[in-house]
């Protein structure tokens, strides 16, 4: 039962999606709704702005962003 228990601490550590990671797929999410909406409105000014930056750099940004520790890339605990 403990070796379980780590095993799921160790998976938590190695996904890495924190706190900032759902909140940039949250306000990138946000933007595309947004730019749908202005999109259907008629607006073809913002709509394709907002749709290009939730696509192509909030959402890549909320994937690839990771919080780094000072202690380096292996973890002391075995």
């Amino acid at each position: 039962m403990a070796a379980k228990g780590k095993t799921s601490k160790n998976t938590e550590k190695n996904l890495g999606f924190g706190k900032l990671n759902f909140i940039l797929l949250a306000v990138g999410l946000g933007m595309i709704v947004i730019g749908y909406i202005f999109l259907a409105i008629g607006d073809i000014t913002i709509a394709p702005i907002l749709l290009v930056l939730g696509y192509c750099g909030v959402l890549p940004a909320a994937i690839l962003v990771h919080k780094r520790n000072g202690s380096g890339a292996q973890s002391s605990e075995s």
